[in-house]
């Protein structure tokens, strides 16, 4: 019976996971959608305000009176910080460059970690995963063609940027769940992110939108991103994550057919090359710590 029931555990997992994955590119193509509508700012304020409330009755639930207390105070204000700026260069990336790029350029997530842990934490990293990481770094520059008109494009920076800080949150996120309740962290970040684009907002003088079926699309941007990290941090508890990380990479193929059919982009061979060295990379970084933390279990 309980083999029965840790099957079905690893099975929900999967399904919340792939809900994750199809979450963010419906998120993705929302964004890409109004860009031209309104301000990169007002849609990040509306992503960060109505992220709130299911994360606070989820916090308040969980943790009672102790639903907002924090240990690492200062992790906790880096992973904010590093938060609000992969979701800032994500959201900003996406008014520039294709939606099949940017899906397949959040996949160097791991190939950042994998680099950047050993600067952050201390992490031992091996050599063969910093030379997987290289390998994957080389199918971006065969993506993005560094000697076309187009390497200087803001966009793509934008859209590296964002891996880079999503790296550098997935770090502290690490350190922070030695210390600290995950729904609490999520809980202040997204009060954090709220605050600020607030104020960013009253400085940039945006307007709210006036028109209510861009207003429903801002706030279906809120609701769903909410409901995102609820399917991310409860497919990470009912299954493991050798089992999960891969799973995310079907955001390539799914970010490559939305672009070609929905926002009719070009996908030349070199992309689908890059593409894959990319999720072969990442894959086999993702494999090689699956091993080490099953190593260190043991």
């Amino acid at each position: 019976m309980s083999l029965i029931n840790h099957k079905s555990k690893i099975s929900i997992g999967i399904v919340f996971s792939i809900t994750e994955v199809i979450c963010t590119i419906i998120i993705a193509s929302i964004v890409k959608f109004i860009a031209v509508e309104t301000s990169v700012f007002m849609i990040l304020f509306f992503r960060y305000l109505f992220c709130i409330p299911l994360l606070l009755i989820t916090a308040i639930y969980q943790r009672k009176l102790k639903a907002f207390h924090v240990v690492s105070k200062l992790s906790l204000a880096i992973r904010t910080i590093t938060g609000l700026g992969s979701f800032g260069c994500l959201f900003a990336a996406l008014q520039f460059i294709d939606i099949s790029l940017m899906t397949t350029l959040l996949q160097t997530m791991p190939l950042f970690v994998t680099l950047l842990a050993p600067i952050v934490i201390k992490e031992v990293v091996g050599w063969f995963r910093k030379i997987i990481a290289f390998i994957g770094f080389g199918g971006v520059l065969l993506i993005l063609d560094p000697f076309s008109k187009e390497w200087n494009n803001i966009g793509i920076i934008f859209g590296l940027l964002s891996p880079f800080f999503g790296a550098l949150m997935t770090i502290y996120v690490r350190k922070l769940s030695n210390t600290d309740h995950p729904t609490t962290v999520a809980l202040w970040y997204n009060i954090f992110g709220l605050i600020i684009f607030m104020f960013i907002c009253i400085l940039d003088k945006s307007e709210l939108p006036k028109n209510n079926h861009l207003l429903f699309l801002l706030i279906l941007i809120g609701f769903l991103s909410s409901f995102q990290q609820y399917f991310l941090a409860y497919s990470l508890k009912m299954a493991p994550v050798s089992l999960l990380a891969p799973l995310r990479y079907i955001s390539v193929p799914v970010g490559i057919v939305v672009g070609v059919y929905v926002f009719n982009e070009i996908i030349s061979s070199t992309f689908y090359v890059g593409s894959l060295i990319i999720v072969f990379s990442s894959l086999v970084i993702i494999k090689r710590d699956g091993k080490k933390t099953l190593h260190f279990k043991k």
